[in-house]
């Protein structure tokens, strides 16, 4: 087994590296999509562009390309090489894989009541929905759950430390601080994203649109910068802007997003006709309120920020 476990190891970097290569490929190439559906493209319809919920959609899908690119070769090099740094970031990773998984599913189940509303027959539900649920909790949560406890077992970190004696800063800083600094990432990546989504923002009870919402955006990718620096190096005023900044974003997320549904806020975007009229056929999701969808992950990100108290003034 144990000489059977390091080759593992190598193979699964070689997957991820193959998986990493692929979106690396993909990234540019689907960007040639935003032709097919621009004025003279294939797939063309009127208000297309910048603020229409599809050009937003294939930022989203591109972008994630890149993202998988980033996440997948360098872990996958390392698995290849066995260095100590790679098994930490696949911890992180599997870790955030399962809360992310939880998080989707947990909004999935959500939805289920809004489904059964429909006028459709039981059988015809359960043929549609209960292979995609078996599905997404299978993707969502045991794989990512093994992938869990598979990383963070004895033989496995064994496996790395026997081929890779370093200690590097990856096991050195706290790691809890590891997972707030890539919530914090995240957050940088979704706020640009939002601001394809015609800049809809929530501000304590409202949702702000376009160019009034712009300056807020500019300065939370800011703050968000100067928290990551502050939190790298561990200063005291990051742990109490981060604190701050986290709890002030969850408030308005929540007061924002409990006072509109997901049909209200479409409303108030001037969606192009054709998207309009698919989304009106989208009734499950009408009194859908994206609360939940937003405020679990700034309340994680809020908990890691409190119990992470502890390491800051500690350089």
């Amino acid at each position: 087994m144990q000489k059977l476990l390091p080759l593992f190891l190598k193979i699964t970097g070689v997957v991820l590296i193959l998986i990493g290569l692929v979106a690396a490929y993909y990234g540019p190439l689907e960007i040639f999509v935003f032709y097919l559906f621009s004025e003279g493209g294939r797939f063309y319809y009127e208000g297309f562009g910048v603020g229409s919920l599809w050009f937003a959609a294939l930022v989203v899908q591109n972008l994630g390309y890149y993202l998988v690119a980033a996440l997948f070769l360098p872990v996958g090099i390392g698995h290849v090489q066995l260095r100590r740094w790679s098994l930490t970031l696949a911890q992180l990773y599997s870790w955030f894989w399962l809360g992310t998984g939880l998080w989707l599913v947990g909004n999935g189940i959500w939805l289920v009541p809004s489904l059964y509303r429909l006028d459709l027959r039981e059988e015809a539900l359960s043929l549609q929905w209960v292979p995609l649920g078996v599905f997404a909790l299978g993707f969502l949560i045991l794989l990512p759950a093994l992938a869990a406890g598979f990383y963070n077992s004895q033989p496995v970190k064994s496996a790395f430390e026997a081929q890779d004696p370093q200690r590097y800063w990856t096991e050195k800083y706290p790691f809890p601080l590891l997972a707030l600094l890539l919530l914090f990432a995240i957050m940088i990546i979704v706020l640009h994203v939002g601001i394809f989504y015609q800049g809809v923002f929530p501000l304590f009870g409202q949702i702000l649109l376009g160019r009034q919402a712009a300056p807020i955006f500019a300065l939370c990718v800011l703050i968000l910068g100067i928290l990551i620096y502050g939190t790298v190096r561990l200063k005291r005023w990051a742990w109490w802007g981060g604190l701050i900044y986290v709890s002030a974003l969850t408030i308005s997320a929540v007061l924002s997003f409990s006072r509109y549904n997901f049909y209200d806020i479409t409303l108030l975007m001037s969606l192009p006709a054709y998207e309009m009229d698919f989304i009106n056929k989208l009734t499950p999701l009408y009194h859908y309120r994206l609360v939940g969808l937003v405020a679990v992950p700034l309340l994680v990100a809020l908990g890691l920020v409190v119990y992470s108290k502890r390491y800051f003034g500690k350089e």
